[in-house]
């Protein structure tokens, strides 16, 4: 991370979570201005695994579970 940057996964269009595993630690784990899509794989926050991908929005307000599950439902 860079100095002063405090997200542990940031983009500036989508996420989409295909498979595999992300562990990610910290306050702000997941920051991006586009969609989050979580299709499979394992997502550990903070040493719990979830289920979806929390995000936070640009500007810091926080977008709660932004994610669409395998089946394209809204989560």
């Amino acid at each position: 991370m860079g100095s002063g940057d405090t997200d542990g996964v940031d983009s500036n269009g989508n996420i989409v979570v295909n498979g595999g595993t992300l562990n990610v630690s910290g306050s702000s784990t997941f920051d991006c201005d586009g969609s989050a899509q979580y299709n499979g794989g394992t997502i550990i926050v903070n040493g719990q695994q979830v289920d979806s991908i929390p995000t936070q929005m640009m500007g810091g307000g926080m977008g709660g579970m932004n994610s669409m599950g395998g089946g394209g439902r809204r989560r």
